[in-house]
């Protein structure tokens, strides 16, 4: 589990909305630690790249911080059509053209472009100098990239650390009272944790100048513990070989036991790294 951080009634929902990311990606705390690097960086160009754009809460804060909004243009780009599907039925805007596939192939899916945000999603990139040289041939002389996450080194608030691992064993306890086994040697897709040092130092290889980092803290309240839990590659991690709606189900059940084994009936506290880096003029 601290490797990841992802209806009722007669509505049959897809997998991709079922176990989608877009129940925590609602939550207050989520939306502002996102708006606060929307607001730093939307106002510096008028085509701007929504890098994994996932359900559109990240465009829709663009639109909003849009200085000219009447000239700007969003690249909405995500590897997930569940994700898109949900984006457009979100947003209906003409100012956004949503976009099929990877960051790693970038330079084939937009136009050069002045800012490109990549919100939440660095750490699930396998080669980051890779994606990071896509980002950099997209970019204008002086475009600016920016991106954040809460998986890097340094993401875990001082007596914090316990709670992830005991929410994780609290699940396990869970299915093994059900007769359902955890295959604690099955290893899902390992993330790649930097610190913000290591950031500063790929994105100067990389070609970017002037990087400019910091952390922001959040508290991830219950229920929002209780929705990133839904999330397909949070339960993967969490419960590896463990079918998504048993192992939903272990994480919602489990969640609230573990704050209050930890002392953190309110939420946890966790980072989130905050990084802005440009393109040279």
């Amino acid at each position: 589990m601290e490797e990841l951080l992802g209806s009722s009634g007669a509505v049959d929902l897809s997998e991709g909305d079922r176990f989608g990311f877009w129940r925590f990606a609602r939550h207050p705390f989520f939306i502002e630690v996102n708006r606060w690097l929307v607001q730093h960086v939307a106002s510096l160009g008028s085509r701007i790249v929504d890098l994994g754009c996932g359900p559109g809460a990240i465009t829709e804060l663009i639109l909003a911080n849009a200085v000219e909004r009447s000239r700007v243009l969003v690249y909405a780009v995500d590897p997930s059509l569940a994700e898109l599907d949900r984006a457009r039925r979100r947003i209906t805007s003409g100012l956004v053209r949503f976009i099929n596939g990877g960051a790693e192939n970038l330079s084939r899916l937009v136009p050069q472009v002045d800012v490109v945000l990549f919100c939440n999603a660095i750490h699930l990139v396998q080669d980051k100098s890779r994606v990071l040289g896509e980002i950099r041939k997209v970019l204008g002389p002086g475009g600016t990239f920016a991106f954040n996450t809460t998986y890097f080194q340094g993401c875990y608030v001082p007596g914090t650390e316990r709670f992830w691992r005991y929410w994780s064993l609290r699940a396990a306890q869970y299915l093994r009272d059900r007769g359902v086994s955890v295959l604690r040697e099955r290893k899902t897709q390992a993330m790649e944790w930097f610190t913000p040092e290591e950031y500063d130092q790929l994105a100067a290889a990389s070609g970017f100048v002037g990087a400019t980092w910091q952390l922001q803290e959040a508290i991830l309240s219950p229920e929002s513990l209780e929705d990133i839990g839904q999330f397909k590659m949070f339960i993967e991690g969490a419960l590896p070989g463990v079918p998504l709606e048993l192992g939903a189900e272990a994480l919602r059940q489990s969640v609230r036991v573990a704050l209050k084994d930890v002392r953190l009936p309110g939420g946890v506290p966790r980072y989130w790294l905050q990084f802005i880096a440009h393109a040279p003029a």
